[in-house]
């Protein structure tokens, strides 16, 4: 038998609190950092147990816990690979990652820490891609395949917009939406469902049981407005429904999965077994749990159920908590130790600490958002510090301008940005809009007054004028209801068809609305039955009648109330769009492209003084990503993609890096983890910020909406008693209760979303707002305009109490225009005045640079007549650019001839072994060697060289993947964390915009080092080495220029990865000596 006292002191030793070695001030000191406060000193000394950390905006969270992971490891108390670490963005995870990582290597320099193995990382991840291989690792448990696709959005959106095509459902009609409507409803409601694991089946019970409102007593034997008006919206939840559960039903048949889906499978998964459970818990002795109050609830419950008890610490700011919108509650922090702690046996209390400094804003900056958030504060389930300012912080500067109109508005706000620009060039700078409606008036002004800017996002995409013709030069092509497009373009600068023409054109379209094919006139009771089956406004289409303009003669007298000059212009443009039309059939890519081109866009581009084709790049992109989803994607499911696409980028976070000198305009809704010098945010008035939701105050009782008593958090929304009720107006008074919640808990997303925007400001922060914009109504400064005065942050004497004006002065519809619009816009007068001396100048005249010119036209002369003179294209990839310098006739060939290309098997290794340092990367370094399958990769179509069904990963494939892994896990690369993995940057050169897209870039002793992995052959000899040193010098001219770093600061390398050898070219040509190589080679 064994000594009791011997195991009595084992137990004892077991349960003994662990030793700590090393504390954070001295772990800070050894490492040569700052040390912690006392608040962040508790963080990073907390005990292994559940622990909530509320850290206000600015608080230095990340660095927290960057530190916390460090503790953990100088101490003994985990292994690196025992850490899991969980945020929202792969920006936010790499930077995680970066700061960990870094930390280790540090730790390992001083000797607090043995190197470990580069597999033994720590693992950071976003929490849908933890979540994913949690369903992938146990598909088989819940019943599905751990090889399914996953849908991209794109994909998404065209399989329900086939479900919605191909319904034969006679409520969808009743429900008077178009195709595009039904679909996002689908869409949304179906990641809802599975966020909230709800049934369709319980959608359509719940909606019949509403729809019995209607028997209830009426007032005096009519049903109350407001109860019809819901049973309406409610009633449509029967057949959308039906539609997600044969969306869904889809889903499953082909093997897809979407990412709410991967959650909701990853928790059953997880419910079912335990020893998932077990797996995970073993396999990570520290979870972090980053921004923590955007979390849904789904997320939450998987979360919970996995490490329930466990050494967690989620960091968190209920003030912050702006994506409720998306799933997200605030309310998770207040339940966080419910959810993670508890009374069981074993399970350790939760503990709660604060960050409640602002490392981020000066005091001014600060004492507004403060202010703003006051009242939140007060009423929060959570213990919410107020925050305060850094030692030493700088007051910074708050101002604000209110004058009359928004054009106004919108100049003082570039003139503010040119002030700030002018002081500090390098500077960042930020317009944060609350709703893109007035972007075109700051764009104006910014332009104006010379302010460089950059609008992010796919929404900004969309605001370009060029993107903007184009799609409703697309929307005309393909729907005859497009009229409001169509006047677009024929009021624009090439077209210039008068107001009267255009009024004329819509009295044709009337006229033929009540004809039928052979022009005679329609009996009224068939033309007022056609009336009646057509919404208001919609009796007649322009399009089509731009279409009879272009083909009747002149002496039609139908014609009798267009001018000469405005048939001639109609008939111009009705022919081109007629010729679209018979060419839209073709590939979707191309038929854009050629738009493009007919429509003259990407010369009027190239003609404007700082024109540029990438955004017209840009929107191709979006246009082949969206196509590679579906081979049958047709132009109107993506123009009804692009415009659900855009209204979801812009609630989304962007990852784009200040740019210096530049403007950078976005939504609020995007800005949230970043940060600028200067940030403005303008609209500051009662129904701009705050907003008025565009579902008004009606919450679930709106189309397509889930109602509340379905999600997981119910008991933290407002709650609408229509249950139980005895008349229609006791449910009426029960929905005017609920309609004021809804309004509560509105405002205080408003408030949210102002906090955050205020606190993005590092030193300079404008609000801005003005009584007029469009309507009859002036505006009213913004309620949080005036807690700012209260908080003397801003002078209230420069925000007037009322207009000047009795009436709007911009008219009811906002600023005047000049129609038809002036070709060349402001440049006009500059224009026209140069043409002007070009006309009045004598041809016969020599001027003194006659001879140069002569010389000049020759030169091109035989330029054009070369063997390889061929239009290059505009966008040529870095990849392509040595063929160019080096082999011009050959490239010429190509063009001139493209031929199909056989696929390389050494390509698609190369691009499968891109793929994996990518993920690796992207991971924080902790992946193991991949079995790789096409599936897995998750591999763009442009990158996939052989994409055919047959083209498989084969044996040797994998055996030479694997050498590849391996030889790299030896290398330095294995040890270190990018700062950037697949950066696709386009840089603008000599008319041409050339695509780099550079494998991965490292920071190393202060110098950017730019990597390109080769899986190649090395270099032959010195010829083939400088021809492949012209692509990484592109690369490093790229870096450099689109971080603004000096390029003897950027360094570039060539990594052969098969021979494990690196190739420092020891001379890289700079720009210039790119452009002189181009222009010897091309010509031009």
């Amino acid at each position: 038998m064994s000594d009791p006292t011997e195991t009595t002191d084992t137990a004892a030793a077991a349960a003994a609190p662990p030793v700590i070695r090393h504390g954070a001030d001295a772990i800070a000191d050894a490492l040569g950092r700052p040390r912690p406060t006392t608040q962040q000193r508790a963080v990073i000394e907390s005990p292994l147990v559940p622990a909530l950390v509320v850290a206000g905006a600015g608080s230095g969270k990340t660095e927290t816990m960057a530190s916390r992971v460090v503790w953990l490891l100088a101490n003994g108390l985990v292994r690196p690979d025992e850490v899991l670490g969980l945020t929202f963005t792969r920006k936010a995870a790499g930077e995680l990652s970066v700061r960990i990582n870094d930390r280790i290597r540090a730790l390992e320099d001083v000797g607090l820490i043995t190197p470990g193995d580069a597999f033994e990382a720590p693992t950071v991840s976003t929490y849908n891609a933890f979540a994913n291989a949690v369903f992938r690792e146990n598909a088989l448990l819940v019943g599905r395949d751990g090889e399914s696709q996953v849908l991209t959005e794109p994909s998404a959106w065209q399989l329900a917009r086939r479900v919605v095509v191909a319904a034969r459902d006679d409520r969808l009609a009743g429900l008077d939406r178009d195709v595009d409507t039904l679909t996002a409803a689908v869409v949304a409601l179906a990641g809802a469902t599975s966020e909230h694991l709800v049934e369709p089946e319980d959608l359509r019970r719940f909606a019949i049981e509403f729809s019995e409102l209607l028997e209830l007593p009426g007032n005096r034997g009519k049903p109350y407005k407001a109860i019809t008006d819901a049973v309406a919206a409610i009633g449509a939840l029967e057949p959308l429904a039906d539609l997600v559960a044969e969306f869904r039903r889809q889903k499953v048949d082909r093997g897809f999965v979407e990412f709410s889906d991967q959650i909701a499978l990853a928790l059953a998964a997880a419910e079912s077994a335990p020893r998932v459970v077990d797996d995970l818990r073993s396999r990570y002795g520290v979870v972090l749990l980053d921004e923590y109050q955007d979390t849904s609830v789904v997320q939450t419950r998987f979360l919970a159920r996995l490490f329930r008890g466990h050494s967690v610490m989620a960091v968190g700011d209920p003030h912050q908590s702006i994506y409720g919108f998306r799933g997200a509650s605030a309310a998770n922090l207040a339940r966080f130790p419910h959810d993670f702690g508890g009374d069981e046996p074993g399970v350790a209390e939760p503990v709660t600490f604060a960050l409640s400094t602002s490392w981020r804003n000066p005091v001014d900056v600060l004492a507004g958002a403060n202010a703003i958030v006051a009242p939140l504060s007060e009423a929060s389930e959570v213990d919410v510090e107020r925050l305060s300012p850094r030692p030493g912080a700088d007051a910074g500067t708050v101002r604000v301008v209110f004058p009359e109109t928004l054009p106004e508005e919108a100049d003082e706000v570039a003139a503010w940005f040119q002030d700030h620009r002018r002081r500090a060039p390098a500077g960042s700078m930020a317009l944060l809009l609350r709703a893109r409606k007035d972007l075109a008036a700051f764009t104006a002004a910014l332009g104006a007054r010379g302010v460089p800017y950059h609008v992010l996002g796919t929404g900004g995409l969309l605001q370009r004028p060029e993107i903007v013709d184009l799609v409703a030069c697309l929307r005309v092509l393909h729907d005859p209801a497009a009229g409001n497009d169509l006047i677009r373009l024929l009021a624009g600068s090439r077209w210039r068809v008068g107001a009267a023409d255009i009024v004329a054109l819509h009295q044709l379209a009337r006229w033929l609305f009540q004809r039928d094919h052979t022009q005679q006139r329609l009996d009224d009771d068939l033309t007022a039955a056609f009336r009646a089956s057509v919404a208001a406004g919609e009796h007649g289409s322009i399009v089509d009648a731009l279409d009879f303009v272009a083909t009747a003669p002149d002496e039609h007298g139908a014609l009798e109330g267009i001018t000469a000059a405005g048939r001639s212009r109609m008939r111009a443009l009705g022919g081109q769009l007629a010729m679209l039309r018979s060419r839209a059939g073709s590939d979707l890519v191309d038929f854009v492209t050629l738009v493009v081109q007919e429509m003259r866009l990407d010369i009027e581009v190239a003609a404007h003084e700082q024109g540029s084709g990438a955004y017209l790049d840009a929107f191709i992109d979006e246009l082949a990503g969206f196509v590679s989803t579906d081979d049958r994607a047709d132009l109107g499911s993506f123009l009804g993609w692009i415009d659900a696409a855009a209204r979801r980028d812009d609630m989304g976070p962007r990852s784009e890096e200040p740019e210096a000198g530049t403007v950078q305009i976005l939504t609020i809704h995007g800005s949230k983890g970043l940060e600028w010098d200067a940030v403005a945010v303008p609209r500051m008035v009662e129904g701009g910020l705050p907003a008025r939701p565009q579902e008004g105050s009606s919450g679930w009782l709106g189309f397509g909406r889930l109602p509340y008593e379905f999600r997981g958090d119910a008991a933290e929304l407002p709650r609408l008693a229509w249950r139980g009720q005895e008349t229609q107006k006791d449910v009426t008074t029960a929905i005017d209760a609920f309609k004021e919640q809804v309004k509560a808990r509105n405002e205080d997303e408003e408030r949210r979303l102002t906090y955050v925007a205020l606190t993005r400001a590092k030193h300079d922060l404008l609000v801005s707002g003005s009584f007029w914009a469009g309507g009859v109504r002036p505006t009213e400064p913004s309620r949080y305009l005036r807690d700012l005065v209260d908080a003397d942050v801003i002078d209230g004497a420069a925000i007037p109490e009322t207009t000047v004006h009795d009436e709007n002065p911009m008219g009811e519809s906002g600023a005047t225009q000049t129609w038809p619009h002036v070709p060349f816009g402001q440049r006009a007068p500059r224009v026209l005045a140069a043409a002007e001396r070009v006309r009045n100048a004598n041809p016969g005249a020599a001027g003194r640079f006659a001879a140069d010119i002569d010389l000049l036209l020759a030169e091109r002369h035989a330029t054009r007549n070369a063997k390889h003179a061929v239009a290059v294209p505009h966008r040529v990839p870095a990849s392509g650019f040595k063929d160019y310098l080096t082999e011009p006739d050959s490239v010429a060939e190509r063009l001139r001839r493209p031929m199909p290309e056989r696929p390389y098997r050494a390509t698609r290794l190369g691009t499968l072994f891109h793929q994996w340092v990518e993920q690796r990367a992207r991971s924080g370094g902790g992946l193991e060697t991949l079995d790789v399958w096409d599936g897995e990769l998750d591999l763009d179509a442009d990158d996939l060289v052989d994409a055919s069904p047959d083209a498989v990963v084969t044996d040797d494939d994998a055996r030479r993947l694997a050498d590849f892994q391996a030889t790299f896990a030896r290398s330095r690369w294995a040890g270190l964390t990018p700062i950037e993995v697949e950066r696709e940057i386009h840089i603008p050169f000599l008319g041409h915009s050339v695509v780099c897209k550079l494998d991965a870039v490292y920071e190393i002793d202060g110098r950017a080092e730019v990597v390109d992995w080769k899986t190649g052959k090395a270099p032959s000899g010195a010829d083939d080495l400088a021809r492949r040193t012209l692509q990484l010098a592109l690369y490093r001219v790229a870096y450099a220029e689109f971080t603004g770093r000096p390029l003897d600061q950027v360094d570039a390398v060539f990594y052969f990865v098969a021979d494990d050898l690196e190739v420092r070219p020891s001379e890289l040509l700079d720009r210039a000596g790119l452009e002189r190589a181009w222009s010897e080679a091309i010509g031009s």
